[in-house]
């Protein structure tokens, strides 16, 4: 009988990445179940939630309550209960305090799995409580967002460059709150990549890996500002202001 943790973060890759990799585990996580794989691949295993936010709308604490009352329940054809969550990071603050009950009460073969673009979007609490998988950084769809990723990076991290240039990069992401906040995650997964995911620590120097660190903060910050409705061009200059200084 094989399993797979109680909780699983899947973070990087792509979407579709994600939701294969997740696949993945829960096979072998069900492979004691001789009908469970093909079910999994058919989209028809009875014991699996796969909950997929529309676009631009957020898990709210309801979706999370009838999740757990399902969870409640006894498996349908299996040993134990799944749930895939595609977009984790959508899941409101309110929606995540929820969230944590089914992580501190794990029952029997039951597993969760998050699949987030990133993951620091998620509180603290409930990042602490999954295992993660980090699938790689998943380069922008636009080549022009990657140079923007790799030059305001060589700025304000390196000081292979001047804030005037990193200022340079950002003004144009400030065109509306959703362009700069879509800028500022990719900025921050691109960070953390680089700290913990495909440049082993061993090659970052002292002084620069405190300077991610603190990138991957500042950058949640400007998130939490453009969230708050503060002036985007004003948040997008004060995080540039506080990762050079």
């Amino acid at each position: 009988m094989a399993t797979v943790c109680h909780a699983i973060l899947i973070e990087g890759g792509g979407p579709e990445k994600r939701m294969a990799k997740a696949m993945e585990l829960l096979k072998h996580h069900f492979d004691d179940d001789p009908v469970a794989a093909g079910k999994l691949d058919a989209g028809t295993f009875e014991d699996l939630v796969i909950i997929e936010p529309e676009d631009g709308s957020d898990i709210k604490v309801k979706d999370i309550e009838d999740l757990i009352g399902l969870f409640n329940q006894k498996p349908f054809a299996s040993t134990g209960k799944a749930c895939i969550i595609t977009r984790g990071e959508s899941m409101n603050e309110h929606a995540q305090n929820k969230f944590l009950k089914l992580l501190e009460e794990p029952a029997g073969r039951d597993v969760l799995i998050v699949l987030a673009e990133n993951g620091g979007r998620l509180l603290p609490t409930v990042r602490s409580r999954l295992i993660r998988v980090w699938l790689g950084y998943a380069e922008p769809e636009r080549a022009e967002v990657t140079e923007d990723l790799k030059n305001l990076t060589a700025a304000l991290v390196y000081g292979k460059g001047t804030l005037a240039g990193a200022n340079r990069i950002l003004s144009g992401y400030d065109g509306s709150r959703e362009e700069a906040a879509a800028f500022v995650s990719s900025f921050q997964i691109f960070l953390r990549s680089i700290a913990v995911g495909e440049i082993s620590a061993a090659q970052i120097s002292g002084m620069h890996a405190v300077k991610i660190r603190e990138g991957v903060l500042f950058c949640e910050k400007a998130l939490e500002g453009l969230e708050r409705g503060e002036r985007v061009k004003y948040v997008l200059r004060r995080m540039a202001l506080k990762m050079r200084a």
